[in-house]
């Protein structure tokens, strides 16, 4: 009996490692409206990824539904994928065999943050999640609140379009967004 202890000691620990690992895994992911998005698609656009210390990263991403999904899929500028996403009953799911790429989920979500028209932000968030303000250069901003600080911020230019803004992430990341232009 004595010798089976350090394996069973053992065992435990190995147990209450995965399951630490999968409670970090579910509470980073990123948060989703609570109904179906309202937004309209297919949308093709142009996003430019920028963090400190970092050159600027160009990709396209094109989002469009399948029956009841939204298929995520983004593109480097040469076409290859650097992500497949599908979104379907509030669940995501990889698409196709890349692997799974974290960052781009999180883009992903935050534009539909972005994308969900402001009347319809409690409903889709809860009341009290997000923030939205006008600042003193007359840009619209709106920020989706994680435990009392800002998971993404949302920013509109005076003046500009609405289909062009910014996001910047918790973590520093900033995304311009933009209608991917066609060119003839």
């Amino acid at each position: 009996m004595r010798t089976c202890l350090p394996f069973l000691s053992t065992c435990r620990a190995v147990a209450a490692a995965i399951a630490l690992a999968l409670l970090a895994g579910c509470a980073g992911a990123p948060p989703i409206p609570a109904r179906d998005a309202a937004f309209t698609v297919p949308r093709q656009l142009h996003v430019v990824q920028a963090a400190d210390g970092q050159p600027p990263l160009d990709t396209m991403l094109v989002v469009q539904r399948e029956g009841a999904a939204l298929r995520w899929s983004l593109f480097d500028p040469m076409g290859v994928p650097q992500a497949r996403q599908m979104l379907e009953h509030g669940q995501w799911r990889n698409d196709g065999f890349l692997r799974p790429n974290a960052q781009a989920r999180d883009l992903f979500a935050a534009l539909m943050f972005a994308w969900t028209p402001q009347a319809d932000l409690d409903a889709a968030y809860g009341a009290g999640a997000w923030q939205a303000r006008q600042t003193a250069d007359g840009a619209a901003e709106r920020s989706l609140r994680d435990r009392g600080t800002a998971r993404w911020t949302v920013r509109w230019p005076q003046a500009a379009d609405p289909d062009v803004f910014s996001i910047t992430g918790a973590d520093g990341v900033t995304w311009r967004i933009a209608p991917l232009k066609e060119q003839p």
